[in-house]
């Protein structure tokens, strides 16, 4: 498990590194071109609500290999995790406006995770033990391994995005 960790964070790190090599590289800038002059390029709101669409999409993506397949953690870091950032880096690649203007949109489409922070905090919250001397220590490790993903997820969107060329 640990490895597995290290594994992604590395991959993550060279990744975010690579980011100047992504752009130029004609696949985010052919795909970036598509959109350019529509809404999706240039009103806040619009671009904001589809890119909490396809964060939310990744993170169902996600959520399928990891319950579906044996070992699904792996295949779902190798999968989602380029694929999320190769998102992020369209839409800042499309976004033509304001950099104040970037930055409302990115807070509109990250604020999926913070309503999924907010909603594993709440469900931790509402666990009922069953027994009395039932023991929640492996529930409160399961939301700390949500808040700290999802953190790490809403850093990485956020720098990626706002990174500015």
């Amino acid at each position: 498990m640990t490895m597995m960790l290290l594994l992604g964070m590395i991959v993550t790190v060279f990744l975010l590194f690579g980011i100047n090599a992504w752009t130029p590289s004609g696949v985010v800038t052919k795909i970036g071109d598509r959109f350019k002059g529509s809404k999706v390029s240039t009103n806040v709101w619009v671009s904001g609500a589809v890119m909490f669409v396809m964060n939310g999409l990744l993170f169902a993506i996600a959520f399928l290999i990891f319950f579906t397949i044996p070992f699904g953690m792996m295949l779902g870091l190798l999968i989602c995790i380029p694929l999320s950032i190769f998102v992020w880096l369209v839409f800042s690649v499309t976004w033509q406006g304001t950099y104040k203007d970037k930055v409302k949109m990115s807070f509109i489409g990250n604020s999926f995770f913070i309503f999924f922070i907010g909603w594993v905090i709440w469900q931790f919250m509402r666990i009922e033990q069953m027994y009395p001397d039932e023991d929640n220590f492996m529930a409160w490790i399961g939301t700390l391994v949500a808040i700290i993903g999802s953190l790490g997820a809403l850093s990485v969107s956020t720098f990626v995005i706002l990174n500015k060329r």
